[in-house]
């Protein structure tokens, strides 16, 4: 394994030899020794390089990053000269990733600002709520003119870091937005350390140099003058939200990105690119006492990634032509997906005039298309008069790129195909494809009106599926497919969401399940094997966070506030039960982290269902309280009353992983198959009562 260099030098004895023999003639120079030095006053470390590339290795963040100084000529951020103490051909890989493509920085990801000395804890934040106060030593303010919020201290977390780590340099202080309450994409902010801070020993800090030119403290030189004007907009803001200039002693100031842009952008080209789908070779197949199954083909099914299925290393790239609102996708080609459908007996549950409800099922990691039938989901909502279809999700069954079934790991490797960490390129899009796979399927109700034939119906009479009463169950891997889905198209009412996680950083650090787990990849590719060296990887590290802002645009957290919250224009919010399957220890689900379960909770705005197993540490923060569900049922409670939803708590049961209380729990499946026989009766949904 490669290790770090030795930094610094060694003198030479001859050179120790010259320095002794000048001794004693610095000495008859004056009989009164000169007095030392005064020790520099403690400080912000904040540079203006003259160039970018003087930001490099250990200096990387001898300029606060983010930062809109830390932008190429045409917009895109920079992260050439991350620190890389390993030269890793990973971190190459990322960093070359990066190049071209973030018009600004991640709503979700960290801030790192450093210091000449050792900061008091007790000066820093006690809690997220307490940074929003305007007294707190440490502040993230919207700054952006634009914005609605503009003037808004938002909730953070902290970590100061006095030692220097394997990636982390000495008194490095990191801050995160509250995991679930991203920030607003397309918005400037500024993060600002205040004359509050105090070091280990009591003493206030000062701003640098540098950070004094900027702030007009100090005359500017040419090399400060273009950053004072760039800030200016923000140091006004700032001001009219009472930190005045000569208060602040370190200050990052950043425009953030939108994930969520070209999801939107390519769903909204489906129709205009891709015909409705088709179905063909429908088939008759199982049959009990309530329910029937049927499977067959459909497609077109687009594909928007370029290059060869699975990008195990290269490739999966999305590609668009034009500029601004003119930008469109280019479809790299198309395929059929096989499907299982299974209705309700029509004796038992008489079709409606219109056809059954549909619900699209999106299985986990290692299902395929009849999952619906093996996780027993289908005959559940069956009894419940509702329709379900299930289809290969991607690198699954029959699908270009999907691990034959003789493969020992199948269950592994896809995962780690999905997430792929060796191919930061595909990381961004296999998760948006997924959910263009399900818009897609979703037009073949709510375009083609697919029935099934009375040639092939068991009935003998055409089986008609409901086009208007659309209905998603996503699973794990088909969960965080399902937050996409329901913010880029507005064809399902709602739905629910099992074992979805959310906030990437998470699930790289957390997540064990299945093997080989992405938490162990993630060790070994950092080299970060030594179990004291590894604990500095939390969710503030900086290649944690690295990758957090190359696959923004395919974590669940950046879209789950788009679809009940605030919902794209023209669309309706939709309803969303969500389970969690965790015990009073805070652990239970090792395929889907908890905690990254909560933090989509509260992203989506999903009060807790009472009692609940766990508290939630962010909920408070958001303004999310338990509700208790009446006798009645629970509904309305989101959305000004339109749309309902909570976070479902279940203790594993016996030796099962949490991941899977959806299926094991009698109590979590009562309430799924009505919530979702509800919604299908009303758009606003009900919450029974567990």
């Amino acid at each position: 394994m490669l290790r770090r260099s030795l930094r610094g030098f060694a003198p030479s004895v001859g050179s120790f030899a010259s320095l002794l023999a000048l001794l004693p003639l610095a000495a008859a120079c004056s009989s009164v020794a000169d007095p030392a030095p005064a020790p520099p006053a403690p400080a912000s470390i904040f540079v203006l390089p003259s160039a970018l590339t003087d930001l490099r290795a250990e200096r990387f963040l001898d300029h606060p990053f983010p930062s809109d100084l830390r932008r190429d000529a045409e917009g895109k951020v920079v992260y050439e000269g991350f620190f890389d103490p390993f030269e890793s051909v990973l971190l190459r890989d990322y960093v070359a990733a990066t190049r071209g493509l973030l018009d600004g920085f991640s709503p979700a990801g960290a801030i790192y600002l450093r210091f000449t000395h050792d900061l008091d804890p007790a000066s820093l934040p006690r809690d997220p709520g307490d940074a929003t106060r305007a007294e707190s030593a440490i502040q993230l303010v919207d700054v952006d003119p634009k914005s609605p919020e503009v003037g808004k201290r938002r909730p953070i977390e902290t970590s100061f870091r006095a030692a220097a780590g394997v990636y982390i340099p000495k008194d490095t202080l990191s801050v995160l937005p509250l995991p679930g309450m991203p920030l607003r994409p397309h918005t400037r902010y500024a993060l600002v350390g205040t004359r509050a801070l105090r070091t280990t020993s009591g003493e206030a800090l000062t701003a640098s140099d540098d950070l004094r030119e900027v702030l007009g403290a100090r005359p500017a030189t040419e090399r400060s003058a273009a950053a004072r004007a760039a800030y200016g907009p923000a140091l006004e803001a700032l001001a009219t939200a009472g930190i005045a200039r000569d208060a602040i002693v370190h200050l990052a100031v950043f425009t953030t990105n939108d994930p969520t842009e070209d999801l939107f952008r390519i769903v909204d080209s489906l129709k205009t690119q891709v015909p409705a789908p088709k179905a063909t070779d429908v088939v008759a197949k199982d049959q009990a006492a309530t329910y029937d199954v049927y499977e067959g083909n459909y497609g077109p099914t687009p594909n928007y990634q370029r290059g060869e299925v699975p990008f195990a290393k290269t490739g999966g790239e999305f590609v668009f032509e034009g500029t601004g609102d003119a930008r469109k996708p280019v479809l790299q080609g198309t395929f059929s997906v096989r499907f299982a459908l299974v209705v309700p007996n029509a004796e038992k549950c008489p079709e409606p005039p219109a056809g059954y409800p549909i619900v699209i099922y999106a299985h986990g990691t290692g299902g395929d298309y009849r999952s619906i039938m093996s996780r027993s989901v289908a005959p559940m909502l069956a009894e419940s008069c509702l329709a379900t279809i299930g289809t290969d999700q991607i690198f699954h069954g029959t699908r270009p790129g999907a691990p034959p079934d003789s493969d020992p790991n199948k269950e592994g490797n896809i995962q780690l195909l999905f997430f792929n960490l060796n191919n930061p390129t595909a990381a961004r899009t296999n998760g948006r494809q997924s959910a263009i796979d399900v818009a897609q399927e979703a037009r073949l109700f709510t375009e083609s009106s697919f029935s099934v034939p009375a040639t092939v119906s068991r009935s003998g009479k055409e089986v008609k599926l409901d086009g208007k009463r659309v209905l998603f169950y996503g699973h794990s891997q088909g969960g965080l497919n399902g937050p996409l889905f329901l913010a880029a198209d507005p064809s399902a009412r709602g739905g629910i969401l099992s074992g979805t996680g959310s906030l990437i950083t998470i699930a790289l650090l957390e997540k064990t399940e299945p093997k080989p787990s992405v938490a162990g990849a993630l060790k070994t590719l950092l080299s970060l094997t030594d179990p004291e060296e590894a604990k500095e990887l939390d969710l503030f590290h900086p290649v944690a966070n690295l990758a957090q802002a190359i696959v923004d645009t395919t974590d669940p957290l950046h879209y789950m506030g788009r679809i009940i919250q605030r919902p794209r224009d023209g669309f309706a919010a939709k309803s969303i039960f969500e389970t969690e399957g965790i015990g009073p220890d805070g652990k239970g689900d090792s395929y889907a982290p908890p905690h990254g379960i909560e933090v989509g909770a509260v992203a989506l705005g999903l009060p807790r269902q009472a009692p609940g197993v766990f508290p939630l540490r962010e909920a408070k923060y958001a303004g999310l309280g338990d509700v208790t569900v009446p006798p009645e049922g629970l509904s309305g409670n989101l959305a000004g009353g339109s749309a309902t939803g909570v976070l479902a708590q279940f203790a594993p049961r016996g030796t099962s992983d949490g991941h899977f209380v959806a299926y094991d729990n009698p109590q979590a499946k009562s309430q799924i198959a009505k919530f979702l026989r509800n919604l299908a009766d009303d758009p606003k949904g009900r919450v029974s009562p567990p």
